[in-house]
């Protein structure tokens, strides 16, 4: 079963900077199509699938095993 929502690359948990608004890279996890974006990532459980973000470290492994909650404040890029 594939996951739902977004994944999002970083060396470690707190280059997300959790609660503030930061510019970054996230994946669709069922198309695989990424965008650049301006937004929140917190530690809330997430209550819709789209609000689910996977964090994963540059190498592929997830660096924690529940979803981040993000909130996506602007789309700047599709890709």
């Amino acid at each position: 079963m594939f996951r739902e929502g977004f994944e999002v690359f970083a060396r470690n948990i707190e280059e997300l900077q959790a609660g503030k608004e930061i510019e970054t890279e996230i994946r669709d996890t069922q198309t695989y199509q990424t965008k650049v974006v301006r937004a929140v990532f917190t530690q809330e459980k997430p209550k819709k699938p789209q609000e689910q973000v996977w964090v994963r470290a540059l190498v592929g492994h997830l660096l924690d095993e529940k979803p981040w909650k993000i909130k996506i404040v602007k789309v700047l890029e599709e890709r």
